[in-house]
Parts: structure tokens; C-alpha cells; sequence
């Protein structure tokens, strides 16, 4: 899949089939027939589903003070653990408390992190841990590189401050997120689902409280290639607590990491690259031994995971799951009428009032149908998204297009001063790519026979418009 939002808007211009600034520069001229033949049935095609979510932004161990400061976190196991008081089954060790006062806090990976054994030149063992240092930053910048890119679903969201049920998954991904010149991830990148499902979390039911969502749990599991670590990061029984902005996120995500999970990933850089970790992995081992909290072994006496815990934000991208071509259907003959649904008006934009309009917008390098070509792009893919989903999903209702055509008429309108009317046919134009032409024309078959015929019969923006 395609990695940033102009691949979302690449393929609506494929099925535009017009010159609509920001689409390019292919002009597609031709008169239509009267009443041409049926053509025969191609086969079946797989839309893929685009879905408004979010990709990672930043991942990392969650950093407090100390081992004395109050860690927000879940208990995971469902008990309160105690040095003093073990109970039967469980591996020696104090759990942390919450910042309420919430008792069975889980995350002895944090003990790891904190660790006081120090090498002969003074410096921790598990120094490269710590908040800053090499691990933090392999993890976090690997959520940004596309070296371990992560996509969070959240669907069936009614009210973002109070909702009792969502539904929450996370998903690997191939592809890379979009980065700005500060190196941080750009909203608005369309990504793809990663296509194994193994890098698929269940769906799970999540709740919303004052703007909080919780979910889980749910087995998350990425394939990492970091440097010299090609392999998977897994974490199960997993819990998110996360903060929903602005198109925005921010919160935590809590597991139980396994202890072989963890040496298959060190055990590359400690043992077959001269300790590159700056610990051995006789030292790890120890450690693991000591400090390990989750999964009890009653056989080996040992428990064989760690209770873990990440910071976890992203910004809002375009998911995109499945999809896949069908066989080609037989010609018709030319003509037809427009399959819209929706009656197109003409000569919309000939009147003094909008030439006027198009006259102060435009600038030296854009004419002013361009700027509102370019407009027509911004508005598809932020202001009225939520709008162009359900068409691509295959909700081609005279609502649903209706609803498409409405919001981004009306969001160039706002922009510029333009008419409602000669706005109106920008807003046609996405309806139909988005609601009629989308089959015929998504990646691979822009510009073909097929995407040229829908588009024609479906909208004429030049006959629209007027100019």
C-alpha cells in the first residue's frame, strides 16, 4: 500500500478522470453516443476498505522517577503482589502503585531498567535502557522509519468524550508514515493493514470515559526490523489506555513480554555482535532470572515473562485493508447516461459574481480553477473524509452522495467565496470518483478503458462549470 495521503486522493483522480488541478494535467475529451450496447459481465472486485484511524507516532518504555514514583498503569495479573506476602504460584516481587492510590500496579520490566549493577568502568549494565539512551531510541525511532510501524483502529466511535462501546485493533504494517523536515510523523498518510494476519490484532470492545478509552486485552505483535534485529516484538494479554485529541492520541499500553521473545531480540546484538547492547547475555539472563514477574513455570520454579509498559501516541492516517482485482468485463457500446444519481447542473461558474471570485484567487503560478482544484484535494481528505469513506466502502446511497458532495461544495465555498452552485460541481466530482468510478479506476486500472468510460458518463466538470 501507498504511504501518505496524496495515494488516497491519487486514486479518487483515477476514478475523477478529469483535469481537476492537483489530479495532474491529463485531459480525457470525447463525445458520448446514444444508447450503446450492454457490455458483458466482468469479474468480481474486492474493494479495499479505507478506514479513518491512526499510526504510531512515538513508542517507548514508560519512564517514571524512580522505582518509588506512582506508575499509571493496569494490574495485569488481577492480584496485589508482595514481597512480604507471596501467594502461591508467583515469582517474588512488590507491585507498583497508581496515582490514585490503585494497588497490583504491573511493570517489573521497570526493574530491568533500574537496575543499580554497574560494569568495572561505572557504568549500569542495563544502562542502555534508560530513558535516552540506545534501546529507547532504536524503539521509538523504528515506529517512525517503518521499521516497526503501528496502525490503531478504532470503529463504532459515537461520542469521543462518552462511549461504553468501540471496537479496538491494532495493526502492523509494510509501509512507512509520512515524515515532516523535524523528522516527526505528518497526519492524513494512507497506510496499509500489514498482509499477514499475524500482525493483526483481535478486534476488541473498548469504553470511552471523559475522553479516556480503554481496550484489551489483545496479543500485540509486530514484525521488527531494527539495525541488525530482524525479527517479531511480541507482547500478550495486552491493555491500552490512550487519550483521544484532536486527531491525535496519547496514552499507555501494558503487557506481558516473554522472557524468549526478549532473548531472541537481545540475543542478537549481546551474542553475534560482540556485545553491541553493552551487557552480555549471561548478564541479561541473570537478570531475566531475578527480575522476571509474569507466566509462572511450576516446573522450572522460574516465571517466563516480564509485565511491561509503553508510552503510545500517534496522529490520525488512512487505513486501508484488502482489496484485490476482478476480471475485466466485456465493451459496451458508447453513450449512456450519467450514473451518479444525482442531477449535474451546467454553467455553474460562468456568472460575474464567480468569475470574480476565480479572478482574486488566482495567483501568478495558479489559475484561479486550479487553486480551487487544489482545495477540492484538501477538502476531500480533511474537512469532509468521514463524508468519503462510506462511498469507498460501497455506500453509493443518493445520501451518502448527497452528504460527499454537500461538504466539500461547501468547504470551497467557505475558502474561496465562490458560489454553492459552482462549488457544487468539485463536490460532484468527488461523489462520483468516490461512489461510482472507484472500482473501475483504483490502482492498477487508472487510465484505463474501463475508468475513462465510468468517469465520462458519470460527470463532465467542463459542462458543469460552464469554463
Amino acid at each position: 500500500m501507498a504511504a501518505n495521503a496524496s495515494n488516497l486522493w491519487l486514486i479518487l483522480c483515477g476514478a475523477l478522470g478529469i483535469a481537476v488541478a492537483g489530479c495532474g494535467n491529463a485531459n480525457s475529451e470525447g463525445t458520448a453516443g446514444a444508447g450503446g450496447g450492454a457490455g458483458g459481465t466482468g469479474g468480481s472486485v474486492d474493494a479495499p476498505l479505507v478506514t479513518s484511524g491512526y499510526v504510531a507516532s512515538a513508542f517507548g518504555f514508560f519512564y517514571p522517577d524512580s522505582l518509588e514514583a506512582e506508575v499509571p498503569g493496569f494490574d495485569l495479573d488481577q492480584r496485589v503482589s508482595s514481597v512480604e506476602s507471596p501467594t502461591q504460584n508467583e515469582c517474588t516481587h512488590d507491585d507498583f502503585a497508581g496515582p490514585g492510590g490503585e494497588q497490583g500496579i504491573d511493570y517489573n520490566f521497570l526493574r530491568i531498567i533500574f537496575d543499580e549493577e554497574q560494569k568495572a568502568d561505572g557504568e549500569y549494565v542495563f544502562g542502555g535502557f534508560r530513558q535516552g539512551q540506545i534501546v529507547d531510541g532504536v524503539i521509538n525511532g523504528a515506529v517512525k522509519n517503518g521499521s516497526m510501524t503501528v496502525l490503531l483502529d478504532v470503529r463504532g466511535l459515537d461520542d469521543p468524550q462518552n462511549d461504553d462501546e468501540v471496537t479496538v485493533q491494532v495493526f502492523g504494517s509494510e509501509d512507512s508514515p509520512m515524515k515532516g523536515t523535524n523528522d516527526e510523523v505528518l497526519p492524513f498518510a494512507t497506510l496499509g493493514v500489514h498482509p499477514n494476519p499475524r500482525f493483526h490484532t483481535e478486534a476488541v470492545r473498548g469504553s470511552i470515559v471523559d475522553g479516556v478509552l480503554t481496550a484489551g486485552p489483545f496479543d500485540l505483535i509486530f514484525p521488527i526490523n531494527i539495525q541488525i534485529v530482524n525479527d517479531e516484538f511480541i507482547v500478550h494479554d495486552s491493555w491500552l489506555r490512550i487519550e483521544l485529541g484532536d486527531d491525535t492520541f496519547q496514552g499507555l499500553v501494558a503487557g506481558f513480554w516473554d522472557v524468549s521473545n526478549i532473548r531472541d531480540i537481545i540475543g542478537k546484538p549481546t551474542t553475534d555482535n560482540g556485545n553491541a547492547a553493552n551487557f552480555t547475555i549471561e548478564q541479561f539472563e541473570t537478570a531475566m532470572a531475578l527480575h522476571a514477574d509474569g507466566d509462572y513455570d511450576q516446573n522450572a520454579g522460574l516465571c517466563t515473562s516480564f509485565t511491561t509498559m509503553f508510552t503510545f501516541s500517534g496522529v490520525q492516517a488512512f487505513i486501508v485493508r484488502g482489496g484485490g482485482g476482478g476480471g475485466a468485463g466485456g465493451a459496451g457500446g458508447s453513450g449512456g447516461s450519467g450514473t451518479i444519481g444525482l442531477p449535474v447542473p451546467s454553467d455553474q461558474c460562468t456568472n460575474e459574481a464567480d468569475l470574480a471570485a476565480l479572478d482574486a484567487i488566482a495567483t501568478e503560478a495558479q489559475t484561479g480553477l486550479e487553486v480551487v482544484g487544489q482545495l477540492t484535494e484538501a477538502c476531500t481528505l480533511e474537512s469532509c473524509i468521514a463524508t468519503v469513506l462510506p462511498l469507498i466502502g460501497g455506500d453509493a446511497s443518493d445520501a451518502a452522495l448527497r452528504a460527499a458532495t454537500d461538504c466539500v461544495g461547501l468547504c470551497i465555498s467557505d475558502a474561496t467565496g465562490i458560489s454553492a452552485g459552482c462549488a457544487s460541481c468539485y463536490g460532484l466530482t468527488v461523489a462520483c470518483g468516490a461512489g461510482v468510478c472507484y472500482d473501475q479506476c483504483a490502482p492498477p486500472n487508472q487510465g484505463s478503458p474501463e475508468c475513462a468510460e465510468c468517469s465520462l458518463a458519470c460527470i463532465d466538470l467542463g459542462a458543469c462549470t460552464g469554463l
